[in-house]
């Protein structure tokens, strides 16, 4: 084969999976070949300073991929291609390769780290990440990357201070945005949370767990017509989500929608049949309209699923008691 045809081929296999090796350690399910271990992480790398990790300058002193030769790029997408298979082995070969042809070679240095991490490497991963940002301390996928590791070592101020490196560099870089939503919304900041999901739509939305997240959000926030409107979304897109039809439901409970909460608690009872609250929230809709037989047949199964829910059995016999004085 003609090496123009070859690297047509080479190619065409790269578009396909470069993205997700370069995308950052959580981007692919390890396989037998990434399984770590032996890991190797000293206490000085475990503890080290972030202000050892930051770059002192902002100054780019490396070259990227389009600066450099063909040969050079060629050693590097090989590598590349290598890591996305799980052959870090041949992965490391070649990055190293790179290296010695141009030790400059920022995203070299970068994809080099991740194949460490993956190996379970720490020391060497981090030791590569450091050197990334001081030849780009722009390179915004590599403060993602370190916020992993923090994240691993249990440091999430450091994580969040890197998260925020990240979106500096790079505004709608959307695993960081979804890892500061996550983080926001944990801890009930919910404003900021929304900005977070909000910056992440804005390159895709198509994501369920997104669209969940800001529909959640917006009951909070009290903003009802948002959260309708994002978990209908959700529901056109994955229809067997059972999570996202009971969501819908209170959504519309709330906004006095009964029929439509009433076919969404359904929907959602199908796909989680296991649900207890979407059976309590069908007999407390129609507990609410005077369908006494209706609710006891929605409480009592409830109470098939979890005998020990209090409020279930108590709203139970108070329907109960409403059937018997007809």
């Amino acid at each position: 084969m003609k090496r123009k045809q070859i690297k047509i081929i080479f190619c065409l296999m790269l578009i396909i999976s470069v993205v997700s090796f370069t995308a950052g350690c959580k981007s692919k399910k390890s396989n037998k070949n990434t399984t770590k271990s032996t890991i190797k992480l000293s206490e000085s790398v475990k503890n080290i300073p972030l202000s050892e990790l930051l770059p002192k300058t902002n100054v780019v002193t490396g070259k990227y991929k389009k600066e450099l030769p063909e040969k050079v790029v060629d050693e590097y997408m090989y590598g590349t291609l290598a890591g996305q298979y799980g052959k870090l082995d041949v992965c490391e070969e070649h990055m190293i390769k790179t290296l010695k042809m141009e030790k400059l070679f920022i995203e070299a240095h970068h994809n080099l780290g991740l194949c460490y991490y993956k190996q379970g490497r720490i020391n060497d991963a981090i030791k590569e990440w450091k050197r990334t940002l001081e030849l780009a301390p722009n390179y915004a996928e590599t403060y993602y990357n370190l916020s992993i590791f923090m994240m691993d070592m249990n440091r999430e101020a450091d994580a969040i201070e890197l998260l925020n490196k990240c979106i500096q560099y790079e505004p709608f870089h959307m695993k960081a945005r979804y890892a500061l939503g996550t983080i926001c919304k944990q801890k009930g900041q919910n404003k900021e949370a929304i900005i977070h999901f909000k910056a992440y739509e804005s390159k895709d939305r198509g994501d369920v767990r997104v669209l969940v997240a800001l529909g959640e959000l917006y009951l909070l926030e009290g903003q009802q017509e948002a959260s309708l409107k994002a978990f209908e979304s959700a529901s056109r897109i994955d229809q067997k989500n059972g999570k996202v039809f009971y969501q819908l439901g209170i959504a519309y409970h709330r906004r006095g929608l009964i029929e439509n909460a009433i076919l969404n608690y359904k929907r959602a009872s199908e796909l989680m049949p296991n649900n207890v609250d979407c059976y309590i929230n069908l007999g407390d809709i129609y507990a609410s309209r005077g369908e006494y037989a209706s609710a006891l047949a929605s409480y009592n199964a409830a109470l098939g699923i979890d005998p020990s829910n209090s409020y279930a059995s108590r709203k139970a016999k108070m329907v109960e008691a409403k059937l018997l004085e007809k």
